[in-house]
Order: C-alpha cells, then structure tokens, then sequence
C-alpha cells in the first residue's frame, strides 16, 4: 500500500493531480474540499461548514479530522491514499500519521506542486466560471485563501522534509507535464 499527501496553492492543480494519480495507482483519492462539500449537500454539518468557505476561512481542524478519519477507516481494503487539501495543520499532519499506524500503514511521500500566486489567482478565476464553487469567485477570498496557505504550510512541510518524503513538482507546466512529472518520481519510489 503506498499513500501521498499532495500540497499546492490554491489553483496549483493538486485536486486535478490527486484524481489522475488516483486513477492511474488504484488510491483513494481524500480531498477535504470535497468531502467538506458533499457534507454541506448532506446538512448535518452544513450550516457551519459553508460559513467558513464562503469567508475562504479554514474549516476547523476537530471536524475536517473527524470526517478524514471516518474515510480512511472506511476504506480497510484500498490500495492506499492520496490525501488532497489534508493536512492542514502540524498536529494533524500527526494525527494523520497516528491514524494510519494503526493501520499498519505510513506515507509514503509528499508531493508539493509549486505554483505562483499571480498564476493561482488566474486559474481559480477561470475555474470560477464553471465550477459552482461558493470560494472561487471573489479576488480579496481567494487571496485570503493564499494568506493562510502560506502561513500554514511551512511547519507542515519541514516535518514531512525532516523525515526525508518532501519532494517538489513545478506545478507552472501543463496538466500532462505536471502528471508525468509526478508518475516519474512515484514510481521510483522504494516498495
């Protein structure tokens, strides 16, 4: 079983990543966007949810870990996890690592698509014409989503970095280059 934490800014691709890569290894793709999406549409926690997205806020971590838990225990008999928008924090980059301990398992590697934020503020917007999304069409959220991006990642990666399973994608190339770019490091990754 192998499992991944894909990061990027905003509007780097990485969810576009996530779901080819998942395609291609047979992984659960886990994107917090999305599972926190489809739990707006099911209205327990609905309320609370959207009034964190629509203000481009994090949604806190107690119910963002809650819900990625209730997956992966979901998920016994999956060739492994692609982790898309989580973690989010330090301590849930540990907790997640506690989480798949017991169940024998690890990630593998981190895989860090770079991007500018003058590149990511383009595609979001573009993105905005077709997605529905309710955090992709205001410029001061999007760049509000850039702010707590940058503030948040940085203790993320250097404890991933620490344990040598950092490694960095050039996120400015077109969506097949980026994914090539991403199999070729996957695949000489140790068993």
């Amino acid at each position: 079983m192998k499992n991944f934490i894909i990061f990027g800014a905003p509007g780097a691709g990485k969810g576009t990543q996530a779901k080819l890569l998942s395609e291609k290894y047979g992984l659960v793709h886990l994107s917090s966007g999305d599972i926190l999406r489809k739990e707006i549409k099911s209205g327990e926690l609905s309320t609370e949810i959207k009034k964190y997205l629509e203000s481009g806020r994090l949604v806190p971590a107690r119910i963002v870990n809650q819900i990625i838990e209730r997956e992966v225990k979901s998920h016994k008999k999956a060739k492994g996890f692609i982790f898309d928008g989580f973690p989010r924090t330090l301590s849930q980059a540990k907790r997640l690592d506690r989480i798949l301990k017991l169940q024998g398992e690890k990630i593998n590697a981190v895989l860090k698509v770079k991007i500018t934020e003058e590149e990511g503020v383009k595609r979001i917007l573009e993105r905005s014409k077709t997605s529905g999304r309710i955090d992709d069409d205001n410029k001061k959220v999007i760049k509000n989503r850039f702010k707590i991006y940058y503030k948040m990642i940085h203790p993320i990666l250097a404890y991933y970095q620490e344990q040598k399973k950092l490694i960095l994608i050039n996120g400015q190339a077109p969506i097949k280059q980026i994914f090539k770019d991403l199999t070729t490091v996957i695949d000489k990754l140790p068993e």
